[in-house]
């Protein structure tokens, strides 16, 4: 039986979706393209933009992931630490619904806002669909 699937749930980010050239194309003489579909399905590329995340300190002054979790960057990096580049969760697409999919890139925190009393910059995360 399967293991099920961790579902990533940092809904606070706007999304833009990256198609693939899919297929192959060739200039044949006489100005003609000759075009073939992929055998595959399209992979495609989610690029997640966050304005801004925090740390979050519990009642001992701790880092904590289970403040406000929605906005916790460390509970984002956690969630990467568990997955890397390599293991498959569900991304909520708002417009395509449940996707597999994996990061694309390793995950860059940013630093942290000056006086921002834990908020960090703005930063993008790359996910890659498992078709």
């Amino acid at each position: 039986m399967a293991t099920p699937k961790e579902t990533f749930q940092f809904p606070n980010h706007t999304q833009s979706t990256a198609y693939p050239e899919s297929g192959n194309r060739m200039q044949l003489g006489n100005s003609y393209v000759f075009a073939a579909p992929s055998p595959a399905p399209d992979q495609r590329t989610f690029t997640l933009n966050f304005e801004s995340m925090a740390y979050f300190l519990d009642g001992n002054g701790k880092v904590s992931e289970l403040i406000d979790p929605e906005k916790n960057v460390y509970a984002l990096e956690l969630f990467y630490q568990r997955h890397r580049l390599h293991k498959t969760f569900i991304y909520p697409h708002p417009v395509h619904g449940e996707l597999a999919v994996k990061f694309n890139k390793p995950l860059q925190v940013p630093q942290g806002r000056k006086g921002g009393g834990g908020w960090v910059e703005s930063f993008s995360v790359e996910l890659v669909e498992q078709p």
